[in-house]
């Protein structure tokens, strides 16, 4: 009897610690696209050879591809934050988001990888993230290259190197996705300007 009493005293203990020790659950973040002035979407929408577009998921570092918020420290550390964390997985919203970015830019039809075997895109699309990380005054450090190819994949078209800091107003979390987001709209606005230059076959 005695023994009972222990091992349920030592178990209503156990659940207690574990209780205690959890904490708040994380917050979470979507990345959605930041308001966009329609007068600068004009002139990247002059090409009208334009008329489909492939792109596949994007690449990120391994620090980076963590639903955790990655964060550079002013001593050069990188940390995950597991108090805040993006509400998907991150290669899977920056894709979603940089698709709805050329669709706006371009005026034309995008799809992700996996496509209809009958869609036929002038070009395809990939980006490659070698730096993906919060900056320590909130906002957001992008590097990394776009790679565009013929629609069949087969012709590497050109690459674009980029390296950008979005500096944020704050060290609120949702800076970071603000900052994140407008990254996203310039690598959609690159892309379409250097599609735009291109002879593509329809």
């Amino acid at each position: 009897m005695v023994e009972r009493i222990r091992s349920a005293c030592l178990l209503a203990l156990i659940l207690l610690l574990n209780a205690c020790g959890g904490g708040p659950p994380p917050k979470l973040y979507l990345l959605e696209p930041v308001a966009i002035d329609a007068a600068a979407v004009a002139p990247t929408r002059t090409a009208n050879h334009i008329r489909a577009l492939g792109i596949s998921i994007v690449e990120l570092p391994d620090y980076a591809d963590n639903a955790q918020i990655a964060s550079l420290t002013t001593d050069g550390i990188i940390s995950l934050d597991s108090g805040n964390r993006w509400a998907e997985e991150p290669a899977d919203a920056i894709s979603r988001l940089l698709a709805d970015r050329l669709r706006r830019h371009a005026a034309a039809t995008v799809l992700l990888e996996p496509w209809p075997r009958d869609y036929n895109p002038v070009a395809r699309v990939t980006v490659i993230f070698d730096r993906l990380l919060r900056e320590p005054q909130g906002g957001a450090e992008m590097a990394g290259q776009i790679l565009l190819l013929s629609g069949d994949g087969r012709t590497l078209l050109e690459v674009l190197p980029f390296s950008f800091v979005h500096f944020g107003r704050n060290t609120d979390r949702r800076e970071y996705f603000t900052s994140v987001s407008q990254g996203i709209d310039e690598l959609a606005q690159m892309t379409v300007r250097a599609l735009q230059k291109m002879s593509l076959k329809s």
